[in-house]
């Protein structure tokens, strides 16, 4: 079943278009939110200043435990936004991520 999984995973991450964001959205649905972060990585150095990119890249270092990298991706992300929910989601998760 494992082997079952990884391929129908591997198919969607390879069939994909090009963008990063879209494969890492299919890697992040599969669990696999290393390999969805490398994607987020490659979105980045496409386009420094997407608040988005930051939003997904601050997520997925929560989902990995890393609070120091997803607070540094928070702060981007709050730095670059213009809208306001997005603002408010970076502020509160900022606030929540500095208490610990």
């Amino acid at each position: 079943m494992k082997i079952i999984s990884f391929l129908l995973v591997a198919n969607i991450l390879f069939s994909a278009p090009d963008d990063p964001l879209m494969k890492a959205a299919s890697a992040m649905k599969a669990g696999l939110y290393r390999d969805a972060l490398s994607h987020v990585v490659e979105a980045q150095n496409m386009d420094q200043a997407n608040p988005e990119v930051f939003r997904l890249k601050a997520l997925l270092h929560e989902a990995l435990d890393e609070p120091d990298e997803a607070l540094s991706a928070w702060k981007n992300c709050l730095k670059h936004s213009r809208d306001k929910l997005l603002t408010e989601e970076a502020t509160v998760h900022i606030q929540s991520l500095s208490r610990e």
